[in-house]
């Protein structure tokens, strides 16, 4: 009681020190990561030296979060750690748990946000499509969203690495809401289009800086947890968006949903700046690079050629055949500029950045080569049956978008409860492999079950399908990323998770594409064929049909059997879409079997040091 006398500061020590507060514990945290950062600074000036390094690492935190991903292997070159290294490190900043849930709600926030805007749409398009008197083009507002979300995510994670992490997913959250408030105001298809391509800039930021600031806080063997947990965010939102969206096209007009989404956006922003801290990281990055030396490493002939062939290569993928004749001189123009600047990008930047968008080491190493390019089939599946489930909803069946949201339901929560269950495996048993495995062969079998689709299916047996694909989904979407990380180094979290990222956007915006390009043809033939044929349909009605190909069947005046054969053309149409998911996902599962899974530790770490120091982390667990 005495201690309490003149206001002494010494008694209030105390408690803190007893129940270890939560500011001590930063505090002894930061000192520990200072006592780090500057072992690291005396390795690498021994090494310029040509001397040995010293103690052959940084030494190992007590903390009970903190795992060797902490510490960082130099090299012994003279030239010491190259920039990228540098620059991956200056990020890396394992968080206390306290610390790391708060930052990983914040995170949260803003990739849900993201892929409410990017499903909402998939039930919005025929209403949309008739509003713009953009029937027969609607689909291009889906396909200009995903090329431009694939074209800028090569930049994300570069961009992110030389500017902050931060300032970055604040700058994409700006760039969505302002495009939503702009699609909200659109006048026309092209505006809309145009509008949609940007929000897709914005969202293809959010998604890929939200994994990669979860990688800088955490360790490799905490991401399956923690990325699972952001996984069942996106499965939320895919959820979620299609029912506001519809909610609006009912009740008022889709038009007020991107003007709901601005403000949302909005207070999302402020909660990330407010509780995301990332001076550390600026300041650590303020060290390897001056702001005018950020400008100059930006790799901008790869920026620009990047950005040119995926547009020249997508744009005919999606109009051919429908809008644009296959022979016409710009579908072939296009083509080929597009796949010459495809090959100038892979030389530029083969030869000559300091720090290419993409760095094609990348894909010498087996394993993560054949993780990545599943990723691409895994997009174009993924992505081009999300899109056109519900056009069979609202076309074939004939339902309005709440209830065609109601039927995504057992899709996005199965794939949301497998994401989070499948990141909790990864964690607790240390591997991978199996759970992708098991994941691609449920998907694939799903989508072989997908061909019972047709005019008059039963419910139950829908929901049924999609539950299984949904559970396949979730098993892949999490630890493949995991498993990418594994196969590379520490530093280079950032590209790979923008280079995953890209790939399966890419193939997203393909797989669209290419079912629009399949449904549209599929029909239009169809169509040819009974217009020259002896049809019972109206000559003026298959006419119509022609240019109404995303609006809902107008029935009026047909009878059962005319209704039935235009159902079925769809139908047809639909299949032949489907048929191509199968081999897609089963070439996934096929080359999944050839990866190396050496458990969960980065490949410029040693897994000796790492299993020592889980069970020196398990000890202090067990004294906490």
């Amino acid at each position: 009681m005495s201690g309490r006398q003149g206001g002494k500061a010494k008694p209030l020590k105390a408690p803190k020190k007893k129940h270890q507060d939560f500011d001590d514990e930063d505090l002894a945290f930061k000192a520990k990561q200072k006592a780090d950062a500057d072992a690291k600074k005396k390795m690498a000036e021994q090494a310029k030296k040509g001397g040995p390094l010293i103690g052959g690492g940084i030494k190992k935190s007590d903390h009970k979060d903190n795992e060797i991903a902490t510490s960082c292997q130099l090299s012994t070159s003279t030239e010491g750690a190259d920039l990228g290294d540098k620059l991956g490190d200056a990020h890396l900043n394992i968080l206390p748990t306290k610390k790391l849930m708060v930052c990983l709600a914040a995170l949260s926030l803003g990739l849900f946000a993201s892929f409410v805007d990017q499903t909402s749409i998939t039930v919005a398009l025929p209403s949309i499509g008739k509003d713009l008197n953009s029937e027969t083009t609607i689909n291009w507002a889906s396909a200009a969203s995903l090329l431009a979300n694939c074209a800028c995510q090569v930049l994300f994670g570069r961009l992110a690495d030389i500017f902050g992490r931060k300032t970055m997913l604040l700058s994409s959250l700006a760039v969505l809401g302002i495009a939503d408030l702009a699609c909200g105001f659109a006048q026309t298809g092209v505006q809309f289009f145009i509008f949609r391509a940007f929000t897709g800039i914005g969202g293809g930021g959010i998604q890929s800086l939200t994994m990669v600031m979860v990688s800088d806080i955490c360790t490799l063997k905490q991401r399956g947890k923690y990325q699972g947990i952001l996984g069942s965010q996106v499965g939320l939102g895919n959820a979620v968006g299609p029912f506001i969206m519809a909610a609006f096209i009912e009740k008022n007009s889709w038009r007020n949903f991107y003007h709901m989404m601005t403000p949302l956006i909005a207070a999302i922003m402020c909660v990330i700046w407010y509780f995301i801290d990332t001076k550390e990281s600026s300041k650590n990055l303020d060290s390897v690079l001056s702001r005018k030396e950020k400008f100059k490493k930006l790799d901008y002939l790869g920026m620009f050629f990047s950005t040119a062939s995926l547009t020249l290569l997508l744009i005919p993928l999606s109009g051919g055949g429908s809008t644009y004749a296959w022979n016409s001189s710009l579908v072939i123009g296009m083509f080929v500029v597009g796949g010459l600047c495809l090959i100038i990008f892979v030389l530029v930047e083969w030869k000559i950045p300091t720090l290419p968008m993409i760095p094609l080491s990348l894909f010498t190493r087996p394993s993560l080569a054949m993780i990545l390019g599943s990723n691409f089939f895994y997009g174009m599946a993924y992505y081009g049956f999300t899109y056109y489930i519900s056009y069979y909803y609202q076309i074939v069946r004939e339902k309005d978008p709440i209830h065609a949201a109601i039927l995504m339901l057992p899709l996005v929560l199965s794939l949301a409860i497998s994401s989070t269950l499948a990141g909790q495996l990864v964690s607790l048993t240390g591997h991978y492999k199996w759970i992708i495995l098991v994941g691609y062969g449920v998907w694939t079998v799903a989508c072989g079950l997908t061909l019972l689709f047709n005019i008059n299916t039963n419910y139950g047996v829908i929901v049924v399908i999609l539950l299984v694909m949904g559970s396949g989904v979730g098993w892949t979407f999490q630890p493949t990323l995991v498993a990418a990380q594994s196969q590379s180094k520490k530093s280079e979290r950032a590209v790979v998770i923008s280079a995953r990222n890209v790939l399966r956007s890419f193939g997203g915006a393909i797989g669209i594409a290419i079912a629009s390009l399949i449904v549209s043809n599929t029909l239009l033939k169809q169509v040819n064929q009974q217009l020259q044929g002896d049809s019972i349909l109206p000559k003026e009605y298959l006419i119509n049909l022609k240019t109404h190909i995303y609006s809902q069947i107008d029935t009026t005046g047909l009878s059962a059997e005319q209704i039935v054969l235009v159902k079925t053309m769809y139908m047809k149409s639909l299949h032949n879409f489907f048929y191509l998911t199968i081999p897609l996902i089963g070439l996934c599962f096929v080359s999944t079997i050839f990866i190396t899974d050496h458990g969960l530790h980065c490949i410029d770490e040693e897994p000796e040091k790492l299993n020592h120091q889980d069970k020196e982390e398990s000890s202090v667990n067990s004294n906490v």
